[in-house]
């Protein structure tokens, strides 16, 4: 067999791994080489080959490792990949990105067996809609970390049209999975009002901002306390746990999945994360998730006593803004 032979084997055993459906499949290939179905059927028999123009676009779409086709430590290797967004200041190009999640999202959801788990010490962005001052907040830190040359002020930070519309969509869309599990570090809003407190001090925040700042967080804490109550998004009625782990979350990290795509992600600079589309990645983070929920307390739907003075010291927490 030679070279080209052996590349579209690995090609098309990688690109099976990514779906269940040979539907999906055809149509996904389709959408990123902009071909027929037909062309597409083509290329999967070997009738036509692919080229490496082809080839390469699809393993940046679908996170394919280029070394492990050609047999570079094979089966070592696993390709992450992250989009660099302009969240102040996007270009029609971050627009398309950000709204092509969106729409990855929304064909995720439409799965009965959808599902999302997340172990965080940040505040999730999934949850920002309808507070204007955490996403501004995390849009000022952003700023902070990668306009160093140009350091805003919080009350400079402006959220465009095309970023607040984007994260009503995703908020929306992150709501819509059937399963959805939350793992927060015990000091997740201590951290948040240290950062917010920091930057106060510094003087890039000023007092009424830090008084608005306050208030969203409040707000937030009802709604989240809401959730633990209920069991469900009130927007959605999809089912939601909430856990509240025993040990420091040092890492923030998530999965989502149907029975046709599955993604791990990894935080990264602030509004970003790194993310993979590899089955094993897959199935350790799930692991590692289940893991972490063994040692935290669920406080959605029971232990009450547990769930009233998590949500009593978060409100005291806020209070010293």
């Amino acid at each position: 067999m030679n070279m080209g032979d052996q590349i579209h084997e690995a090609l098309v055993a990688e690109i099976n791994k990514k779906f269940q459906k040979n539907s999906v499949m055809v149509n996904t290939l389709a959408d990123i080489l902009r071909i027929e179905r037909g062309a597409v059927y083509r290329r999967l028999r070997q009738d036509v080959p692919f080229t490496f123009n082809e080839i390469v676009t699809i393993s940046k779409n679908l996170n394919i490792s280029l070394d492990n086709l050609v047999g570079v430590e094979k089966n070592r290797n696993v390709l992450f990949q992250m989009q660099l967004h302009n969240f102040t200041s996007p270009k029609d190009s971050d627009s398309q990105l950000l709204n092509t999640y969106v729409k990855f999202l929304r064909s995720l959801t439409k799965s009965n067996d959808s599902e999302t788990a997340s172990a965080s010490n940040v505040l999730p962005h999934d949850l920002f809609n309808g507070f204007e001052y955490l996403l501004k907040f995390y849009l000022f830190v952003w700023n902070y970390h990668h306009n160093i040359s140009k350091t805003k002020q919080f009350h400079e930070i402006l959220i465009t049209p095309a970023i607040s519309r984007f994260f009503d969509e995703y908020t929306i869309e992150m709501k819509n999975f059937n399963k959805t599990n939350y793992i927060f570090d015990n000091r997740l809003f201590r951290f948040f009002v240290d950062r917010v407190n920091y930057f106060n001090i510094i003087r890039l925040i000023e007092k009424d901002d830090v008084l608005k700042i306050k208030e969203d967080l409040h707000s937030m804490l009802d709604y989240l306390e809401e959730i633990a109550l209920n069991g469900r998004f009130k927007e959605t009625g999809n089912a939601v746990n909430i856990y509240i782990s025993d040990i420091d979350i040092t890492t923030c990290y998530a999965y989502i999945g149907s029975k046709d795509f599955h993604l791990s992600l990894i935080k990264a600079f602030t509004l970003l994360y790194i993310t993979s589309f590899d089955e094993q990645t897959f199935e350790k983070t799930k692991v590692e998730i289940n893991t972490l929920i063994k040692i935290s307390t669920l406080i959605t739907l029971t232990n009450e006593k547990q769930r009233i003075l998590f949500f009593e010291k978060q409100r005291n927490i806020i209070n010293e803004l």
